[in-house]
């Protein structure tokens, strides 16, 4: 193994850098989208609400792999040129923009009513408002959720080596096809997998340690 880490090495670092890149990226990117959603996701008017929801559950109920090829085949059918990278990234935003909708509409109505009048009364405008009163207190019921999904999306992120997208998995098959040595190559990649979510709990619990104060009774 240490022969093969020596030889390859650098290939498979390459792959865990766009790993991170890609989760890291997609994941900021729904995470926006997914917090825009969520308030039409919450609205009393069906007319808002339904085609929200429709988008949600088509997401959240189709494997990411078929989401994955959909946006591929998509890019075919009409002759685009996109990096395979910059669709990996697409397809983390949307798969990630779901889940997020269905958290940040559950936090929401954690938050009691009397803060948002409150925060209306100060006279702030609508973002302001909502960054500054309403945002703070979404995140401790919004983060345990939130560090489960960027850990599903590290690990289903492995399915866009299935659209040759260069990350951690693809790198992995490369050099098995190179050196044939599959129970180690696999057993390398398994634990940078693992090693990858554990240092993201690692940050969430520090981050759940320093919102201490924020935490609801």
């Amino acid at each position: 193994m240490i022969e093969l880490l020596s030889s390859h090495g650098g290939d498979i670092l390459r792959g865990l850098v766009n790993t991170i890149a890609i989760v890291a990226i997609g994941f900021a990117a729904g995470a926006i989208a997914g917090t825009a959603l969520a308030f039409p996701l919450g609205a009393e008017r069906a007319a808002v609400r339904l085609p929200v929801r429709c988008y949600v559950e088509a997401i959240r109920n189709t494997p990411f792999l078929i989401q994955a090829m959909l946006i591929f085949a998509t890019v075919g059918v009409f002759r685009l040129r996109i990096d395979p990278q910059v669709a990996g990234v697409l397809a983390v935003a949307i798969y990630t923009s779901a889940y997020m909708a269905e958290i940040v509409r559950g936090a929401l109505k954690s938050v009691p009513e009397g803060q948002w009048d409150a925060a209306a009364a100060l006279g702030l405008r609508s973002m302001r408002r909502f960054r500054l009163i309403i945002l703070p207190q979404l995140l401790p019921f919004a983060l345990p959720a939130c560090v489960n999904l960027v850990g599903t999306v590290a690990k289903e992120s492995a399915f866009l080596s299935a659209v040759s997208v260069p990350e951690l998995t693809f790198a992995g098959q490369v050099v098995i096809a190179q050196t044939f040595k599959v129970f180690e190559v696999w057993a390398i990649i398994g634990g940078l997998y693992l090693a990858l979510v554990l240092v993201i709990l690692a940050i969430a619990r520090r981050l759940e340690n320093r919102m201490a104060w924020l935490q609801p009774a």
